[in-house]
């Protein structure tokens, strides 16, 4: 003869693994937030590194434009090569927030923080960004993994060009 399980048994073993699914929460879920805060960190670092090494290049290219037969002198040409570069950067980084285009670019409508260096008919543009100073995400200081995302303290992007 069969004997069938007690009603109150499967109960009382659902009752003792209640705790289980949040102990499993607990560990589980800090695992899972910094691999998705380390993947979203890490994501809008390199879209502005791709960002800042392409208006750079926008800015080297853009300076082609100036025909030096057009000016009385050098130092007129080069003005205006760092003009044209300049307006460039500014253009193609038109997306950034304004605080962060002022960490980076300076403030208008000189933008004094990129960097023109025209030196016989080559040009060299260089944007600087403390990513310290002005982080995109406060960093996270993990026990065991440290700092999430690991950024560098300082960003130097340079591009160079033939005039």
């Amino acid at each position: 003869m069969r004997t069938l399980p007690h009603p109150d048994s499967h109960h009382a073993a659902g009752h003792r693994q209640k705790g289980g699914v949040a102990i499993e929460f607990a560990l589980a879920f800090p695992l899972f937030f910094t691999l998705f805060y380390a993947i979203v960190g890490y994501g809008l670092v390199m879209t502005l590194d791709q960002s800042l090494t392409h208006a750079s290049k926008e800015g080297a290219r853009a300076a082609i434009k100036a025909d030096p037969t057009a000016f009385a002198s050098n130092a007129d040409y080069q003005a205006k090569v760092a003009e044209l570069a300049r307006g460039a950067v500014v253009q193609t980084l038109a997306w950034l927030p304004e605080s962060q285009k002022e960490v980076i670019l300076g403030t208008a409508p000189n933008y004094d923080k990129i960097q023109v260096a025209v030196t016989g008919s080559s040009i060299t543009v260089t944007l600087n960004y403390p990513y310290a100073e002005s982080p995109l995400l406060p960093a996270l200081t993990l026990p065991v993994i440290g700092k999430v995302p690991n950024i560098p303290d300082n960003f130097v992007i340079t591009s160079d060009g033939q005039l």
